[in-house]
């Protein structure tokens, strides 16, 4: 996708499931513009997958963040392990102090 510095997606067969959209600064700074899953996948863990693959690629980023579409989101960020920011809406993880 075009602006991207990694997509993830994830498939069954030929049916994409979902996928991870992320745009990085390349070196400290990653942001997780959006994770979309097919509604006939939701619940399955998919958005979870990707979300942890995301993290994995960016161990070594000292901010990985998102801002979740709808507060309603924030709980499944928030199991990942993202915290709220101190303008209450964009989340982060922090990987190095």
């Amino acid at each position: 996708m075009i602006g991207s510095s990694t997509v993830i997606s994830a498939w069954d067969g030929n049916q994409l499931a979902g996928l991870a959209r992320v745009i990085d600064d390349g070196e400290m700074l990653a942001y997780m513009h959006w994770v979309p899953v097919n509604p006939k996948y939701q619940g399955m863990h998919v958005g979870s997958g990707l979300v942890e693959r995301v993290k994995e690629r960016y161990a070594g980023y000292m901010f990985l963040e998102v801002m979740p579409k709808e507060s309603k989101n924030a709980p499944f960020y928030q199991r990942h392990g993202f915290t709220l920011m101190e303008d209450g809406r964009a989340m982060q993880i922090v990987t190095r102090p």
